[in-house]
């Protein structure tokens, strides 16, 4: 029993010394890595970016997309970066639709987020029709 003891403690001990300990990340660099994510945040929400609370509501759904997409104009940022921008701005049940919505679409681009917000919050009636109303006008 002690011969297997013995033996069981010299392969754990091995199997240690193979297995080299990733290194701890330095305070400096955890600090750096938050405002990475903080200083953006601050300055983007400085520029007044509208808030979206989740109603059905068509035209403010798509009023709030296209001011965004105005600032991301003059914001320089990634795509997903646009997306942590402008989902930090929704309150209420746009919310809870994103905190549904984010955990089975990690690191989402913003093309993406655009579609599956177009699809909860414009619905498809609502796109047609402003369709129907592109086309009138480019005819006259």
């Amino acid at each position: 029993m002690e011969q297997m003891l013995a033996a069981l403690t010299e392969a754990m001990m091995q199997q240690q010394r193979q297995q080299p300990l990733p290194p701890s990340p330095l305070p400096e660099q955890a600090e750096t890595d938050n405002n990475d994510i903080i200083n953006p945040t601050q300055k983007f929400m400085k520029m007044k970016p509208p808030t979206f609370l989740g109603r059905i509501e068509p035209l403010k759904a798509e009023t709030g997309l296209l001011e965004m997409e105005k600032l991301f104009e003059v914001f320089p940022c990634t795509e997903v970066q646009k997306v942590l921008l402008a989902t930090y701005t929704l309150k209420d049940e746009a919310r809870k639709w994103w905190l549904l919505i984010r955990n089975t679409n990690g690191n989402m681009m913003w093309a993406r987020f655009n579609e599956i917000f177009y699809e909860k919050y414009l619905p498809q009636c609502f796109r047609d029709q402003k369709v129907f109303e592109f086309q009138e006008l480019k005819q006259d």
